[in-house]
């Protein structure tokens, strides 16, 4: 027998009733984003913290609410009214949980970066959550779905009774008691971020940006309008352009210059400290048999995207989505097939994460080579790195030129490694992302062993690195060949507070081995400030093109000709980095993201950071240009 219809006055109060239960279950499932509040802070911090968490829960489910009490006036069933509130419910509570998680790692919410993980092709080559991430899910969606059917029930009872005593009195309570609360909270908040936005307190400013979508007031424009304040913090960067202006000037090379083949060798999260004898052995001997050793070299990016962008392209990561959009590929890969370069790149994950088939790779995607199918990263890179032996063994005697690039996953999370190959123990048996994101960080015993696991990786991934450099010698290549070895970034262990990368711009995450060898190439050591950005003009240089037109097609500078000083410009998503000689600079590409920020090299904020903004005030307007430079606004019909 179906259940009586009830009223819809009834179904409307039920309904209000678990949004308000959601309310306070979201609520304290965010206190776990309360861990980050920086250790004896003081009344206002906390006068802050709280009401802001109770704020941003409000914002991530009024929207919702309404549409569900607007539903309850048409539905006529209380049981697919319950059933589809319990889905969504039961959804959102998992999320808000999964963002705590990310969150203690990454110090970011869901945003475009996560999203794209998860919906672009080719990403579950690189996405490994292991069997604790579902076990935990699994769980969660299952005690969750019980406990909003269970509050379903319970709110419509409690409907019921309230509208059998007085239909005013029942409506209005709850929602008079809630508004007592909610209200001053939200002014609370609200009022304390416009007070310490305008008086530059960023003590509270930053703790915003622990919610989930929280939604800052600002008063500057106010009070530079109608008070006649000067703002004392500089304007974000911000992208004037929409479409593409580049080249503004082809960097051409003469048909008679040098051609030396190209290899470049990538493992994918290669800090620079691995580079030793006991954990990369092939490479270090390799090195010390001759080679340029960039010391003072960091990645442009702390992720894959931003990293092999700047390597190819010379260019700031502000750029890679103008890029994508028109499918447009480097001049450098353009400039060497004009001069008859044959191509063989090799990925062991798929190069349509990140989209390197729809940029870099665009105009020669026949010569991408990335199907390689058993699950493990570990064989991958032994099957990718076989095929670039395969093909740099077949064009033996070819009259042609090659540019070889090989891409490296294993070292990448979850530090893939042959069963029993462990050279360093203790090694975890496998990446426990609930071990590594719990709010007091994972044990010691713990880290230490993911590290190990991590040191592993690097080592089978040296392995493979070994192989191809003796197919390239058995080639009869090993003196006529460029051969670059790095990474696309680092990895963290928490030495600055964070697990993995793609969360900060610390040395850990940034620097990289950067190890050139071949004709022309001066043996030695470089200890001027480099970047993979400094690659593309240094190989087309080579090649006779004219340095006087290097910054009409990119932004680096000559790896054989550097300066002594620099400021290096690092790239994350909707997010650019700067390090100066004394501190990090942290610019938001987006005007409501947050305010440049300065931190310390071990990623610690630097309270009094008024003084270096006006230092750096001519650094930021420089950036601010060069990340428009390429950039132009679509013509109006």
């Amino acid at each position: 027998m179906s259940p009586p219809v009830l009223p819809a006055s009834v179904r409307r109060r039920a309904v209000f009733q678990l949004w308000l239960a959601n309310l306070a279950l979201g609520t304290i499932v965010g206190l776990n984003y309360l861990v980050h509040v920086p250790e004896a802070r003081g009344l206002k911090v906390w006068a802050f913290a709280l009401p802001a968490l109770l704020s941003s829960v409000l914002t991530l489910t009024l929207v919702p609410a309404g549409l569900f009490v607007l539903a309850a006036h048409f539905v006529r069933s209380t049981n697919l009214l319950g059933t589809v509130q319990a889905a969504f419910w039961t959804l959102f509570q998992v999320l808000l949980f999964a963002d705590t998680r990310i969150y203690n790692i990454f110090r970011y919410h869901f945003n475009g970066q996560v999203l794209n993980l998860v919906y672009t092709r080719g990403s579950e080559d690189t996405l490994h959550l292991g069997w604790q991430v579902w076990t935990t899910v699994m769980a969660g969606l299952t005690t969750m779905v019980a406990l909003q059917s269970f509050l379903w029930k319970r709110a419509l009872r409690s409907a019921e009774a309230a509208s059998a005593l007085s239909a005013r009195r029942g409506l209005l309570r709850p929602a008079l008691v809630w508004g007592a609360v909610l209200l001053p909270s939200v002014l609370l908040e609200k009022t304390l971020y416009a007070s310490a936005h305008l008086g530059r307190d960023g003590e509270i400013t930053r703790l915003a940006r622990l919610f989930p979508l929280y939604a800052p007031v600002s008063m500057e424009d106010i009070a530079s309008k109608v008070l006649g304040l000067a703002p004392t913090r500089p304007e974000p960067v911000e992208l004037t352009g929409f479409e593409l202006d580049y080249p503004l000037a082809h960097p051409r090379t003469p048909t008679d210059g040098p051609r030396p083949n190209v290899l470049v060798l990538v493992v994918d999260c290669l800090r620079r400290d691995m580079l030793a004898p006991e954990t990369m052995p092939n490479a270090s001997a390799w090195a010390a048999r001759g080679s340029r050793r960039f010391e003072n070299h960091v990645s442009a990016g702390n992720s894959t995207r931003y990293g092999i962008f700047a390597l190819l392209y010379g260019l700031h990561g502000s750029y890679w989505f103008p890029f994508l959009a028109e499918r447009r590929g480097p001049v450098l890969i353009d400039e060497l097939a004009r001069r008859g370069y044959e191509f063989g790149i090799f990925g062991s994950a798929s190069m349509n994460y990140p989209e390197l088939r729809a940029t870099a790779w665009s105009g020669i995607e026949e010569s991408v080579h990335d199907d390689f199918a058993p699950p493990e990263p570990w064989r991958r890179d032994e099957l990718a790195g076989a095929a670039l032996e395969r093909w740099l063994v077949e064009r033996t005697g070819a009259a042609a030129p090659f540019f070889g690039f090989v891409l490296l996953d294993s070292p990448h999370q979850v530090y893939s490694h042959p069963p029993g190959r462990t050279p360093f123990t203790p090694s975890a048996p496998d990446l426990d992302y609930m071990a590594m994101t719990r709010n007091e960080g994972p044990p010691p015993a713990v880290l230490e062993a993911v590290r190990n696991r991590y040191k592993n990786a690097v080592h089978h991934a040296d392995a493979v690195l070994g192989g191809i450099l003796t197919a390239l010698a058995r080639a009869g290549h090993a003196d006529d060949t460029w051969v670059i070895v790095t990474g696309d970034h680092g990895e963290e262990f928490r030495e600055c507070g964070f697990f993995g990368h793609t969360s900060a711009y610390t040395p850990q995450q940034l620097e990289v081995p950067f190890l050139m060898r071949g004709p022309g190439i001066e043996n030695g050591v470089e200890q001027r400030p480099s970047s993979h950005a400094d690659f593309a003009p240094t190989l087309l240089e080579t090649l006779g093109a004219d340095p006087a037109l290097r910054g009409s097609w990119c932004l680096g500078e000559n790896l054989f000709a550097l300066p002594e000083r620099r400021k290096r410009v690092l790239s994350g998503w909707n997010e650019l980095g700067v390090w100066t000689e004394g501190a990090v600079l942290r610019v938001p590409l987006a005007r409501l993201e947050f305010d440049v920020e300065v931190y310390d090299y071990a990623w610690n904020v630097v309270a009094d950071d008024l003084p270096v903004l006006q230092a750096e005030r001519g650094t930021l307007e420089q950036l601010g240009a060069e990340c428009n430079r390429f950039l132009r606004r679509p013509a109006v019909d």
